[in-house]
């Protein structure tokens, strides 16, 4: 005879057919047991799966905020330069002590550029100083005459001693 399973008649589908067909005894005990190994080993590996996952993405989130800090602080120093550039640019010099009092924040657009304007307008705030020179600006350069004409010259002293 054939050795294929039979179907009832009223098993219309594949489906159907494979939920008609029942495993019994020790075959039935050892495909539960396959099925549950399997499911144990299956939900082990979602586990460590998802561990991992959140632990990337925890650290994702600390990196994402660690590079906003650094931007902010690349952000400020830059204004900072800029101030200090503009200052000079003046002839000022804002001393240290000064700019540590600052805060630098106003001086950044609200996405974290700096705000030249905002640089232009704090340094005109602050007034025009001519810049002084440092040092005696008249020594070692020669007789300075009113008209451009060199003054009359006398006679030398050898000129003199010699008549």
């Amino acid at each position: 005879m054939d050795d294929s399973p039979s179907y009832p008649a009223d098993a219309e589908t594949e489906t159907d057919r494979a939920a008609e067909v029942t495993l019994e005894g020790p075959d039935m005990d050892s495909e539960i047991e396959k099925w549950k190994s399997l499911s144990r080993t299956n939900e082990t590996r979602w586990k460590a799966a998802s561990a991992e996952l959140e632990a990337a993405t925890a650290k994702s989130a600390e990196l994402e905020q660690a590079l906003a800090v650094m931007k902010q602080e690349h952000a400020l120093t830059l204004a900072e330069t800029q101030l200090q550039q503009a200052a000079h640019m003046r002839g000022m010099e804002l001393a240290p002590e000064a700019m540590s009092k600052l805060n630098m924040s106003a001086f950044l657009t609200e996405e974290g550029a700096t705000d030249l304007e905002a640089i232009t307008e704090f340094v005109t705030s602050l007034g025009s100083t001519a810049k002084k020179p440092t040092y005696p600006q008249g020594v070692g350069i020669g007789p300075q005459g009113g008209n451009g004409t060199p003054p009359e010259r006398g006679m030398s002293l050898d000129a003199r001693a010699r008549r």
